[in-house]
């Protein structure tokens, strides 16, 4: 069993390599062509003695010089024909069809020595990259002593800016507040009257005006289902402000209601016995993939199903965003319903994270600037002498260094003080983005450079049997 992982590619690779090993070994081995070349080198020289036995020394000398000069010059009579690789490879599939490794071709002592010379380019790779010169050191610790300093002021500056507070619901308006109501009926009169003068009416104008699915909350009981009273929005996925633009929009479009935990159940609004409107969640449960099969069916039944759905959700986000209960914060409660609650009964709501993302953007934004400064600053020091590349990998190996720092630093603030508003989250985000940047560009350069120095190696080999063969 090898050492060593191989992919198709490189057990193909394995295959030709034992092929002209073999071809190689037949032909050293040969006895015949051993004999016959013996035979051939010692008629030459004992030509060469009996000529100069005869007086002819300086003819076979002034021969030998005309041979030497032409040696650089020398064409084959018999030119290989080059195959392609593919042609190659059919034409070793019978011997040669099992998977070659390695160990089959080298011994233990070449492939140590091979694994040795690879570990000495790495070696002077890393010798070349390496920051550990004073220049290099002293960029480190200025980039480092900026990013801390950034994150150890985070704290008192963010919560200026009111970062991770909850909103004091005595400062918005009540869901039902008739400004809120009118501003909405108005606005569905706007849209109602500007397509009405084009299109006829149709079930569209009933989708302004009548309640969502997804506010409706009668019912819920009878099913199990738990939809926290005047915390409904927190839920159901139509009051999500992400998902809510898919789920809600096709809740409106089907009279459904969809709940966070991905349950899907229909909407009843007239009761089928009194024939009064009565709205209420329905013990018929409907699969997600017939909701949006029901969905494209409105769509095309009236090509203003689609735009009044979508205006009633997005006019149903901006009446429910700025009241009391808000909206919840979008995707959380269908990963982490209890945290979710949490937040949601502390009123910490959809505003109060776009606020807080908002400033851990800001963050990110200086932290990439100091980044940049920087940059700019460490390549002002590279000299002519000095490969691009490699001098950048020094310059990436500062930056992810002195992030990893400044986000171990905040770490541990959030954790002694045991207060998340303290954690720097900017510089975590500009981190991982390093992490990911630089390793990957370091790991090309570096596959470049050894593959750089490997080719030289071989180069100085094919140089040295040109030369071999030159003097044959």
């Amino acid at each position: 069993m090898s050492q060593f992982r191989y992919s198709k590619d490189e057990y193909d690779i394995n295959r030709i390599l034992k092929l002209n090993q073999d071809i190689s070994n037949k032909i050293s081995n040969d006895y015949e062509l051993h004999e016959q070349r013996n035979d051939a080198d010692a008629n030459i020289e004992s030509t060469k003695s009996l000529l100069i036995k005869l007086g002819k020394k300086k003819d076979i000398d002034r021969i030998s010089i005309e041979i030497d000069n032409k040696k650089g010059n020398r064409k084959l009579n018999y030119r290989p024909i080059i195959q392609d690789w593919e042609t190659i490879l059919s034409d070793t599939a019978g011997e040669y069809s099992k998977k070659f490794v390695l160990e089959d071709i080298m011994s233990n002592t070449e492939i140590n020595n091979s694994m040795y010379e690879y570990n000495a380019i790495n070696a002077q790779f890393s010798a070349k990259t390496s920051i550990i010169n004073k220049r290099d050191l002293s960029f480190l610790a200025i980039a480092t002593a900026l990013q801390v300093l950034k994150t150890l002021l985070f704290p008192y500056v963010s919560k200026k800016f009111g970062y991770g507070d909850s909103f004091n619901p005595d400062d918005r308006l009540a869901h039902n507040d008739k400004s809120i109501e009118a501003e909405h009926r108005n606005a569905n009169d706007r849209f109602r009257d500007h397509f009405q003068e084009r299109y006829k009416p149709g079930y569209w104008i009933n989708m302004l005006y009548q309640t969502p699915p997804y506010d409706i909350t009668a019912g819920s009981k009878d099913l199990g289902i738990n939809m926290g009273g005047k915390a409904h929005r927190m839920y159901t996925l139509g009051h999500d402000p992400i998902l809510g633009w898919l789920f809600g929009t096709a809740n409106i479009l089907t009279d459904c209601i969809t709940f966070s935990s991905f349950a899907n159940h229909r909407v009843s609004r007239v009761d089928p016995l009194t024939a009064k409107k009565k709205m209420l969640i329905t013990a018929e449960q409907v699969p997600l993939t017939m909701m949006f099969k029901e969905s494209y069916d409105m769509c095309r039944a009236d090509k203003l199903n689609l735009p009044a759905a979508v205006f009633a959700q997005a006019l149903h986000y901006k009446s429910d965003i700025f009241t009391k209960m808000g909206l919840p914060v979008p995707l959380l409660s269908s990963f982490n319903e209890s945290f979710a609650s949490k937040l949601y009964d502390e009123h910490y709501d959809a505003l109060c994270l776009a606020r807080d993302m908002k400033i851990i953007g800001a963050s990110f934004i200086i932290s990439k600037v100091i980044d940049i400064i920087i940059t700019l600053t460490h390549g002002l020091f590279n000299n002519d002498n000095e490969p691009k590349d490699l001098y950048e990998v020094r310059t990436r190996k500062i930056l992810l260094i002195s992030n990893s720092i400044a986000s171990s630093s905040t770490i541990i603030n959030a954790l002694i003080t045991k207060n998340l508003c303290n954690l720097d989250i900017g510089i975590v985000f500009n981190t991982i983005s390093h992490l990911f940047s630089d390793i990957r560009f370091i790991y090309k350069i570096k596959e470049e450079f050894v593959m750089s120095k490997i080719s030289d190696r071989l180069q100085k080999e094919i140089d040295e049997l040109d030369y071999l063969f030159n003097n044959i």
